[in-house]
């Protein structure tokens, strides 16, 4: 997973699927990057994600626990939806892709 780190801001690029069998994975490589660094904010750029599930939506909310300003970003139609319904429109700052 492709990520930038800048003045305390990390963007996380997803691109796939963050499902079942990804997002254990991709919950290790966040917890690497953000370990030991003074984090002030969280990006999820989502401009490549075409899936997500419960086990993606977990690692969101808890992550948005522990850094308050999480933002999900160029998020496609499709994951909008599912974000949507059960929602975290509500919870997050929600770009939607152009």
């Amino acid at each position: 997973m492709r990520y930038t780190l800048e003045q305390g801001k990390v963007t996380f690029f997803l691109e796939g699927e963050l499902n079942t069998l990804t997002s254990e994975d991709v919950e290790i490589e966040i917890d690497d990057v953000l370990k030991g660094q003074r984090i002030d904010s969280i990006v999820f750029d989502m401009g490549d994600l075409i899936y997500i599930t419960s086990a993606g939506l977990r690692i969101l909310v808890r992550l948005k626990k522990i850094y308050n300003d999480t933002r999900l970003v160029r998020v496609q139609p499709e994951v909008y939806h599912v974000l949507e319904m059960v929602g975290f429109n509500q919870l997050f700052s929600i770009e939607r892709a152009a």
